[in-house]
């Protein structure tokens, strides 16, 4: 099955959930996890309509970032280095894997 077609499965599923727990599908964030995967089916993804794109690596953010220039929003979900926030800070959405203190106080 094509990309299109998996997120299509995906959002059908989302939207049967929804219904039965009283829920609307809009309120549901489809997050895309593209670690491993490169730009080019990404922006498959991306033309199919997911606008948020999951990365656990700093640097394949950077990357993919770039290519994207600001059109999509990506979440950091790996674990964060301290010494990685300075790259991102004010760059993604959001920062999935926040566990410790001396983190979040670095992002702050």
């Amino acid at each position: 099955m094509s990309i299109r077609g998996n997120i299509e499965t995906v959002r059908e599923n989302i939207a049967r959930a929804a219904e039965r727990s009283g829920r609307s599908a809009e309120d549901i964030l489809l997050l895309a996890v593209s670690k491993t995967v490169g730009p080019d089916k990404m922006q498959e993804a991306f033309d199919a309509g997911i606008r948020d794109f999951g990365e656990n690596r700093v640097q394949e953010f950077l990357k993919k970032e770039e290519f994207f220039c600001k059109k999509a929003n990506f979440h950091i979900i790996g674990q964060l280095q301290k010494n990685k926030v300075k790259y991102i800070i004010d760059r993604v959405c959001l920062i999935h894997s926040v566990d410790r203190l001396s983190l979040a106080q670095e992002i702050d």
